[in-house]
């Protein structure tokens, strides 16, 4: 099995720890697209830039013959575009943690970065239906480019900010709505005192799951785009 992870050579050095036997991993650092990735993603408008770079490499990874798609960021921007362009599946990190901790609890707490990303994390939850379980959503107050950082201070606020919403808000489990912040999960987790999900790790055993079961996303749902299923240019 071949999955491709676009992002970083370290997270994919890390997300390599956790990959089951047979699993190969690869970021394509080799491709140089068109398309440019902002270094981190605290807005609409970079989430817009995102997409594009991650729609270009979607399109490479299923050229190259992976069997999957890891996108890197909890707003999974450009995923139902790339999902569009592809037959391999796409796997969603934001899509994947909320939809998981639906399942894993009834009432659930998500951080997010910045006050700024509060209002696109509460999108993500009304579209993807799971905003009647949503016990609040909270904003971190910390760059994104600070939280990769590992401050001692940094993870003593964010845990702090975890307890408030298990005290304060009624949370039964925490979502981390920041793949930067996902990969602090098993530093904070302990001393929050419930399931906190990390998306990142979470998104490789997605794309195990649903490859090893030989299921991608609805073809009716995610059509080829009309005219270029017609070889016309889009």
């Amino acid at each position: 099995m071949r999955i491709c992870f676009l992002g970083t050579q370290e997270r994919l050095d890390y997300l390599r720890g956790f990959a089951s036997p047979g699993v190969e991993l690869d970021n394509m650092a080799d491709f140089k697209g068109k398309a440019s990735r902002p270094v981190s993603i605290e807005s609409r408008v970079e989430e817009i830039e995102l997409a594009g770079w991650i729609i270009e490499r979607t399109i490479e990874a299923e050229k190259r013959g992976f069997d999957a798609v890891i996108t890197g960021c909890f707003g999974d921007p450009g995923v139902d575009a790339a999902r569009e362009m592809v037959r391999i599946p796409v796997i969603a990190p934001g899509e994947a943690a909320l939809l998981t901790a639906r399942m894993l609890s009834h009432h659930f707490s998500i951080i997010s970065p910045l006050p700024g990303t509060v209002p696109i994390a509460r999108e993500q939850t009304h579209k993807i239906g799971v905003s009647p379980y949503v016990a609040s959503i909270r904003g971190f107050g910390v760059p994104v480019e600070r939280i990769r950082d590992r401050d001692p201070k940094t993870i003593d606020d964010l845990v702090a900010l975890g307890r408030k919403c298990v005290e304060e808000d009624g949370a039964e489990l925490i979502v981390f709505a920041c793949a930067s912040m996902s990969l602090l999960t098993d530093m904070v987790e302990p001393r929050i005192g419930v399931t906190c999900i990390n998306s990142v790790r979470l998104s490789l055993k997605t794309a195990e799951m649903l490859v090893g079961a030989g299921l991608r996303h609805s073809a009716v749902t995610f059509p080829t785009p009309a005219k270029l299923a017609h070889g016309v240019a889009a």
